[in-house]
């Protein structure tokens, strides 16, 4: 199960009994909670929306603008499935808590180093024990639990004439819990405030 699937179940079972509490509802005018009402303040959040912005607080603060869309709840309704999150689409949409969207990622930087080993070994490019000398020098005893220490590794890495060479746009970043925990929040909510006004009109 991927980070993301993680956080998505977690939070789904966090908020199964949530309910939205509306503070203030004026158009395009919000301010919304959501909390389970037995758990107090635990995994609540708010949605707070005015034309063509949305504030999340869920822990952390995203703050989602647009110049296209009056209704930004309605940026959150059509990108992405009923229920699940686009990512990739809607932090383009942050203007303020961008430093939090991602972070290096250890699992990912792994994964491409090895990955990359492993088709200089099929390629006959690497030489004899390539494997376990990446092993040992940088998952072993390298400083890889930050990218600076993870990048230097890769840079000083030689082992009989063979190097990673040019690694300066290889990507080892990953959304973070924060953002991807806003994300689903932020569907969450959306979700249930149309069910509400579904409710209401019927």
């Amino acid at each position: 199960m991927s980070e993301y699937q993680e956080i998505a179940a977690r939070f789904a079972r966090d908020t199964a009994n949530h309910e939205m509490t509306v503070l203030h509802d004026d158009g395009l005018y919000r301010h919304l909670r959501f909390e389970n009402p037995e758990n107090g303040s635990f995994g609540a959040f708010e949605l707070i929306t005015w034309p063509y912005n949305l504030v999340a607080k869920t822990g952390w603060v995203f703050h989602f603008d647009i110049d296209a869309t009056e209704d930004i709840f309605e940026v959150f309704r059509r990108t992405a499935f009923p229920g699940d999150i686009n990512p990739s689409y809607w932090q383009e949409k942050v203007r303020a808590g961008r430093d939090e969207i991602e972070d290096f990622d250890e699992t990912s930087f792994e994964r491409q180093v090895k990955g990359y080993v492993v088709e200089a070994i099929r390629s006959g490019d690497a030489p004899r024990g390539i494997g376990a000398e990446v092993t040992r020098d940088i998952f072993e005893w390298g400083d890889i639990s930050h990218e600076a220490g993870a990048r230097r590794e890769l840079e000083d890495f030689h082992y009989e004439g063979w190097s990673f060479g040019d690694t300066a746009d290889w990507d080892f970043t990953e959304y973070t819990p924060g953002f991807l925990h806003t994300c689903c929040a932020i569907r969450r909510g959306v979700d249930l405030h149309d069910a509400a006004r579904k409710a209401v009109a019927a």
